[in-house]
């Protein structure tokens, strides 16, 4: 068989990732067509080969011609500099009765997500799931961000700028940051007219000098004309929480999917996804591995780490049954107990989530790595140390009760340290679940997304026909937001 890179050299591969290779599913649908029938193609490509609409629109298409995929190799480090993992692929041009070879293992099917059982379908987005989960504001122009001190001054000049000034939450800071206060604030004049923006006078100005030369630069015709407010407002975000105290956020971008507590009377940038809830019950199973394992199977990946996207992993995700109508206190003490107790732990070590994470999990974790990681005492390390144990004993236990709040206690979860080997090869161990647990979740969570599915379509009767008309003006005041 060939071997192919995509692109002239594999420099190319650094070039183009942030692209998936050009719409890569192409080139895979291409290759595929040049073979004669019983002809081989093998290749390397990124990981995200795998992953939503690369996967669908590339092998799931070169399956259903009759293709078979006879090896691959889900993620090692590109040799090279480039920060990459790539995949390597191996595809036959109609039925394959030969060994097949996944990870350097003998398997009976290797399947378009690279797993070694059939393929059961593809997840469907549930109702019941539907508009929880929202990303935050593209505000597109710089001049709206302000450092804490200056905006600390011109609320000391003009105490009426606080109306319109506000706490701003990054990604990096929620992973990073071990008390995950905002380190910066914003302007923000919601979907107010001009007139009214004008009113807040030295915030006004500053995004008339520094933000609006950017916006007349950009193609689209309204961020242009409404330049004085955000590119994207999140709209749905803001009126989802406003009647809350909290809610859940998590990085759209992030090595360990984690979520956490909020406030909600601050402006939440587009790297992040803002969960709009306040119940712990119901951040006890996002924040589950039984949740995490569905992500990293039905969200992308970026470089090594996950790229969390709401409509493939949460709106298809099937919570426990009744669980949207009816909280459970047994999960809402687990959830807040683990919250609160990390919460703790990250600013007793002062670590960010990241690095927190990476100690929970080290194998062979030890008092003095806690030590040099956190550069602590030897006796603020041992404090930590033992607070790490116990971070695990509650991960266990929350992802223990979610397990029986779904009706599965027969299944062992096996927690233990396990090589994932969806992960890149020298990063693979993390204390989770086992391998055979995680197939099983995975199998009866889909099951039990086509049951939901199903029992949704069947109860939604056939919409008559609308009649043509002026829709009435929905009411998109953001006025009282902070209120």
């Amino acid at each position: 068989p060939g071997v192919h890179t995509i692109g002239n050299h594999p420099q190319n591969l650094c070039s183009c990732r942030l692209r998936a290779f050009v719409r890569g599913d192409y080139f895979v649908r291409r290759i595929y067509s040049l073979l004669r029938p019983g002809g081989f193609t093998a290749f390397i490509t990124t990981n995200s080969i795998k992953d939503g609409d690369i996967r669908k629109d590339g092998l799931e298409q070169v399956l259903a011609q009759g293709g078979a995929i006879n090896m691959a190799v889900r993620g090692i480090k590109w040799p090279g500099r480039a920060n990459l993992v790539v995949s390597l692929l191996a595809l036959h041009k109609g039925e394959w009765r030969g060994k097949r070879v996944l990870d350097g293992k003998e398997v009976p099917v290797i399947n378009a997500y690279f797993e070694d059982n059939e393929d059961a379908g593809e997840p469907q987005a549930l109702l019941e799931s539907s508009k929880r989960v929202f990303q935050g504001s593209i505000f597109l122009g710089e001049g709206f961000l302000l450092s804490n001190a200056e905006a600390e001054c011109m609320k000391a000049r003009d105490g009426h700028l606080a109306e319109v000034i506000f706490p701003c939450a990054h990604g990096k800071e929620i992973n990073g940051t071990p008390d995950q206060v905002p380190g910066r604030q914003i302007i923000n004049f919601f979907d107010w007219p001009l007139d009214k923006a004008q009113q807040y006078g030295e915030a006004y100005d500053r995004v008339l000098t520094l933000v609006k030369p950017e916006r007349d630069k950009v193609t689209r015709e309204s961020r242009r004309q409404r330049w004085w407010q955000y590119a994207e407002r999140a709209t749905g975000l803001y009126n989802a929480i406003r009647p809350l105290q909290r809610c859940f956020a998590a990085a759209v971008v992030t090595k360990y999917l984690n979520f956490s507590s909020l406030p909600t009377n601050i402006v939440f940038t587009h790297k992040l996804y803002v969960f709009s809830t306040d119940r712990w019950d119901l951040y006890a199973v996002v924040q589950s591995t039984l949740h995490e394992v569905w992500a990293r199977k039905y969200s992308g990946t970026l470089e090594t780490r996950l790229n969390y996207s709401p409509s493939d992993c949460f709106e298809t995700f099937p919570f426990p049954e009744g669980l949207w109508q009816t909280p459970n206190p047994i999960l809402a003490d687990l959830g807040e107990r683990y919250h609160e107790h990390r919460r703790a732990l990250m600013r007793s070590l002062w670590l960010g989530l990241t690095d927190l994470y990476n100690l929970f999990h080290t194998r062979d974790l030890t008092l003095t790595l806690v030590a040099k990681v956190s550069k602590k005492s030897t006796e603020e390390a041992e404090t930590g140390y033992q607070g790490i144990l116990e971070l695990r004993r509650l991960h266990r236990q929350l992802d223990e009760a979610i397990r029986d709040a779904y009706g599965w206690p027969d299944l062992d979860l096996g927690h233990d340290f396990h090589e994932v080997e969806t992960l890149p090869e020298n990063d693979r161990v993390r204390y989770t679940i086992s391998p055979a647990a995680r197939k099983t979740i995975l199998q009866r969570l889909l099951a039990e997304n086509h049951r939901r599915a199903a029992l949704e379509a069947s109860a939604i009767p056939d919409k008559p026909k609308a009649k043509r008309g002026r829709k009435p003006k929905q009411d998109d005041s953001h006025g009282d937001l902070f209120a």
